[in-house]
Protein backbone atom coordinates (compact mmCIF):
# COMPACT_ATOMS: atom_id res chain seq x y z
CA UNK A 1 0.00 0.00 0.00
CA UNK A 2 1.31 3.46 -0.87
CA UNK A 3 0.06 6.55 0.95
CA UNK A 4 1.11 9.76 -0.81
CA UNK A 5 0.77 13.21 0.74
CA UNK A 6 -1.10 11.87 3.74
CA UNK A 7 -0.14 12.37 7.35
CA UNK A 8 1.50 9.08 8.27
CA UNK A 9 -0.08 7.52 11.36
CA UNK A 10 -0.55 4.06 12.78
CA UNK A 11 -4.29 4.44 12.13
CA UNK A 12 -3.58 4.54 8.36
CA UNK A 13 -2.19 0.99 8.37
CA UNK A 14 -4.31 -1.83 6.96
CA UNK A 15 -3.62 -5.16 8.65
CA UNK A 16 -4.04 -8.53 6.96
CA UNK A 17 -3.20 -12.08 8.01
CA UNK A 18 0.57 -12.61 8.00
CA UNK A 19 1.49 -14.66 4.89
CA UNK A 20 3.82 -17.01 6.82
CA UNK A 21 1.69 -17.40 9.96
CA UNK A 22 -1.88 -16.59 8.81
CA UNK A 23 -3.56 -18.27 11.81
CA UNK A 24 -1.39 -16.59 14.44
CA UNK A 25 -0.16 -13.25 13.08
CA UNK A 26 -1.06 -10.02 11.29
CA UNK A 27 0.94 -7.68 9.07
CA UNK A 28 0.71 -4.23 7.49
CA UNK A 29 3.20 -2.95 4.93
CA UNK A 30 3.52 0.51 3.37
CA UNK A 31 5.93 2.47 1.23
CA UNK A 32 6.74 5.86 2.72
CA UNK A 33 6.94 9.01 0.57
CA UNK A 34 10.73 8.64 0.30
CA UNK A 35 10.40 5.07 -1.04
CA UNK A 36 11.37 3.22 2.14
CA UNK A 37 9.22 0.23 3.03
CA UNK A 38 7.85 -0.14 6.54
CA UNK A 39 6.46 -3.45 7.81
CA UNK A 40 4.50 -3.81 11.06
CA UNK A 41 3.69 -7.28 12.40
CA UNK A 42 2.31 -8.93 15.51
CA UNK A 43 1.98 -12.58 16.35
CA UNK A 44 3.42 -15.80 17.60
CA UNK A 45 7.22 -15.85 17.28
CA UNK A 46 7.62 -12.14 16.50
CA UNK A 47 9.11 -9.35 18.65
CA UNK A 48 5.63 -8.24 19.66
CA UNK A 49 3.03 -8.96 22.28
CA UNK A 50 -0.66 -9.61 22.18
CA UNK A 51 -3.00 -8.94 25.02
CA UNK A 52 -2.49 -12.68 25.72
CA UNK A 53 1.29 -12.27 26.32
CA UNK A 54 4.65 -11.92 24.53
CA UNK A 55 4.90 -13.65 21.16
CA UNK A 56 1.37 -15.07 21.54
CA UNK A 57 -1.31 -15.36 18.87
CA UNK A 58 -2.44 -12.09 17.35
CA UNK A 59 -5.23 -12.44 14.81
CA UNK A 60 -6.50 -8.84 14.78
CA UNK A 61 -5.09 -5.40 15.49
CA UNK A 62 -7.32 -5.26 18.56
CA UNK A 63 -5.42 -8.30 19.97
CA UNK A 64 -2.09 -6.47 19.71
CA UNK A 65 -0.41 -4.78 22.67
CA UNK A 66 2.89 -4.09 20.83
CA UNK A 67 4.35 -4.68 17.37
CA UNK A 68 7.55 -5.63 15.56
CA UNK A 69 8.59 -3.02 12.98
CA UNK A 70 11.05 -3.48 10.13
CA UNK A 71 12.35 -0.57 8.13
CA UNK A 72 15.45 -0.52 5.93
CA UNK A 73 16.30 -4.04 7.14
CA UNK A 74 16.35 -2.92 10.78
CA UNK A 75 14.02 -4.75 13.17
CA UNK A 76 12.65 -2.83 16.14
CA UNK A 77 10.64 -4.92 18.58
CA UNK A 78 7.80 -4.26 20.97
CA UNK A 79 6.70 -0.89 19.58
CA UNK A 80 3.53 0.89 20.68
CA UNK A 81 1.05 2.42 18.27
CA UNK A 82 2.36 5.87 19.20
CA UNK A 83 6.00 4.86 18.58
CA UNK A 84 5.06 3.46 15.17
CA UNK A 85 3.53 6.81 14.21
CA UNK A 86 6.78 8.51 15.30
CA UNK A 87 8.87 6.02 13.28
CA UNK A 88 6.72 6.60 10.19
CA UNK A 89 7.30 10.34 10.44
CA UNK A 90 11.03 10.00 11.21
CA UNK A 91 11.83 7.48 8.46
CA UNK A 92 9.41 9.01 5.96
CA UNK A 93 11.46 12.18 5.55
Amino acid sequence: MYIKNMVMRFENLVFLSHPVTPKSGIMAKINLDNGKELSVICGEGFYSSSRKGNRALCTSVEDAASFEVMIDGEVIGWQSRENITKLMKEYGK
